[in-house]
């Protein structure tokens, strides 16, 4: 019942079950005799993970967890890590994590994560040959591996030109928690350029009146810069809607949403705008708007957004937190279950995980002694 109950899930409702790199029913027939004899709902829930794992999307995520389980990204991750085909190597490294302050650096080649093999981390984390996979799953499975495992610490062997460097590197969830017990945004000013950067916090309804705040104490700069770089948990639209209202003199699309489920089960195709109305004072000066590997979700509905009502996007490429979320229980077992059910597209109809910031640079993160962003918008 459990599994039937699971695949019915996502064949009906999942709206990234079928794309490039990722066949929904070659993943499910894979795994399907493993969940069917899983003897616990926790063997049950760690074959599930697998599952999502192979369908290389961050917003699909099995629970409940436990210490043996993976972290859970962009949320808690530090590294961003790329496969070219031979060589596993590291293209971001984020603002305020472990990894920067060891002395982690991006180009770097990543030779094991704690004591493994990339290879055989990522066979670890799909339940499946590497020979077996997509660049999709091998990419997605890399990131989990250097993210680790929840609330351990990491170790992680690099070679940087020609030397080989041994890293002990705290668990990713430090930084989340960090993050999580600071401020929802942080406000500066360079000369006639305000910033404003939001910390993870784009589900908190109370970042819609400091923003306000924040934007008021900021509106006699000629420029402003809205930091998403760190967001990569997402948020909701209200809030959303509540920062883009300031930028907008009259009702703007924003966002564009289609319901699978309308189009399988039902017939009909259901798809709609979703607008933004004017909220609070408005800021007067040029906006741009800025995003990297760490704006999942939200805040990568805020990039096409903010795209849409004019503002300037500048970054490297988003998070590609696949669709809108839901919170499913499924029949038959302790598993919970996170998952776009809507698919999400900008106002033009590019699918938002395609969409590049219109400024679009190799690597968003910032450092203590340079800020690519800012060197982009010629600051």
């Amino acid at each position: 019942m459990a599994w039937a109950s699971f695949t019915k899930l996502l064949h009906e409702e999942y709206g990234y079950f079928d794309r490039p790199g990722v066949d929904g029913d070659a993943i499910l027939s894979a795994f399907e005799q493993r969940a069917k004899a899983a003897r616990s709902d926790k063997d049950f829930i760690d074959v599930l993970q697998l599952v999502s794992h192979n369908f290389a999307d961050p917003h699909f995520i099995v629970g409940p967890f436990d210490r043996d389980d993976w972290a859970i990204i962009p949320t808690s991750s530090d590294l961003f890590g790329i496969y070219d085909g031979t060589t596993f190597r590291i293209e971001d490294v984020r603002a305020g994590g472990d990894a920067m302050a060891k002395g982690v650096t991006s180009g770097v080649t990543v030779l094991r994560i704690d004591g493994q093999t990339p290879r055989a981390a990522i066979e670890q984390i799909t339940g499946r040959p590497f020979t077996a996979l997509s660049t999709p799953q091998i990419g997605f499975a890399f990131n989990v591996a250097l993210a680790g495992h929840r609330r351990r610490a990491r170790t992680l062997e690099i070679l940087e030109a020609r030397q080989r460097r041994t890293f002990a590197l705290a668990a990713t969830s430090d930084q989340a928690n960090r993050v999580a017990d600071g401020p929802l945004l942080d406000v500066e000013r360079d000369g006639a350029l305000g910033i404003i950067r939001i910390n993870n916090s784009l589900g908190d309804q109370a970042l819609i009146v400091q923003f306000a705040q924040a934007l008021e104490s900021l509106n006699d700069t000629t420029t402003l810069l809205i930091d998403l770089r760190n967001t990569p948990s997402g948020g909701n639209t209200s809030v959303a809607r509540g920062i883009m209202g300031h930028f907008v003199d009259h009702d703007r699309p924003y966002q564009m949403h289609v319901i699978p489920y309308e189009t399988r089960v039902l017939g009909p195709t259901r798809k709609f705008v979703e607008f933004v109305a004017p909220y609070g004072i408005r800021y007067p000066g040029k906006v741009y708007v800025a995003g990297g590997r760490w704006t999942g979700s939200m805040g990568e509905g805020l990039m096409i957004g903010f795209d849409a009502i004019g503002a300037t996007t500048v970054g490297s490429d988003l998070a590609h937190l696949l669709g809108a979320l839901s919170n499913e229980t499924i029949e038959g077992s302790a598993a919970k279950v996170d998952l776009g059910t809507e698919q999400l597209f900008t106002v033009t109809g590019l699918p938002r995980e395609a969409y590049h910031p219109q400024i679009l640079i190799q690597r968003a993160e910032r450092d203590n002694a340079h800020d690519p962003v800012l060197t982009a918008i010629g600051r």
